[in-house]
């Protein structure tokens, strides 16, 4: 499709687009092992040495816009598949070695695709401190790993670690309880961060099998704020956007391990393009990941 005014301009802001759908996905969780829903549980991780555990994150994301009266879509879906090596504690926080298994980031708009260059991700190696209740105290190791996406430039791997195990309350829960907990993913390229901050309201449900595995099953409401301020060839373009949805957990209780995690949300907000197209673009879009125990 051809925009009806500068297409330069519309080139682009769909850069940005498609530099705003890599960002990966969230969510986790652990509890101490052999206790009984109807009972008030102590929500910890735990990682002992030698248990290896590896996930495959899936993430699909679309985004709508209103570019000077011609509706364009975007799509983008990534995966990536990581092992967990747990190296012990160190100050009181968990030590967890992480390895790159296999990685892909894709993004589709009218005017083509971009595909991520993996082969400076996949075979990586680096480290990760998580403390207790599932605060992610240090991911500097997975920011120092870079890859590119063709014309939308260079990220790190950094958005991927960020908020992988969600947070857990200092207080036991029952079934039917409900804790707040905070997030913030931030995504840096060449162009400029993108930064998103959730909140969260967590309740446990019920009880679940998942892949033979009894797992207590948590629901948690998502509202949280997406914004960016990047440079896309000499364009300066801002990002402020809303986002709801809703997240499902599940771990294994004797276990005490992560099984599966899913993310659903919507997203709605605005584009502001600076000289010289001096426009506001509508948007809004969908989310969708998923976190899933692939090997235990």
């Amino acid at each position: 499709m051809k925009l009806k005014k500068s297409s330069g301009s519309g080139s682009k802001i769909l850069l940005f687009v498609l530099a705003l759908s890599v960002l990966a996905g969230v969510a986790g969780q652990n509890v101490t092992a052999g206790a009984k829903p109807q009972s008030a549980i102590t929500l910890v991780y735990q990682f002992p040495e030698g248990r290896t555990l590896s996930y495959r994150t899936s993430s699909t994301q679309t985004q709508n816009l209103d570019i000077m009266g011609q509706a364009v879509s975007t799509e983008s879906n990534s995966a990536i598949e990581f092992t967990l090596q747990p190296k012990g504690l160190k100050e009181g926080q968990y030590q967890l070695g992480v390895t790159v298994n296999a990685f892909k980031v894709e993004a589709q708009s009218p005017q083509g695709g971009m595909t991520a260059d993996a082969s400076s991700v996949v075979g990586k190696s680096f480290d990760i401190i998580l403390s207790r209740l599932g605060k992610e105290i240090d991911t500097s190791g997975a920011s120092s790993i870079q890859y590119t996406m063709g014309l939308a430039g260079t990220r790190d791997l950094g958005a991927s670690f960020q908020a992988v195990f969600p947070d857990f309350p200092e207080r036991s829960v029952k079934i039917g309880d409900s804790w707040p907990s905070e997030d913030a993913v931030t995504q840096k390229s060449d162009a400029g961060d993108i930064r998103v901050n959730f909140s969260n309201v967590n309740t446990p449900e019920g009880i679940e099998t998942i892949d033979g595995l009894e797992c207590l099953r948590i629901k948690g409401t998502v509202t949280g704020k997406m914004t960016g301020n990047l440079e896309q060839q000499g364009m300066a373009l801002l990002f402020d956007a809303k986002i709801d949805g809703t997240q499902t957990w599940y771990f294994a209780v004797k276990e005490g391990i992560l099984v599966k995690t899913e993310t659903k949300a919507t997203i709605g907000g605005v584009i502001t393009a600076g000289d010289p197209a001096n426009i506001t673009i509508p948007m809004t879009g969908e989310m969708w990941t998923e976190t899933h125990l692939i090997k235990k």
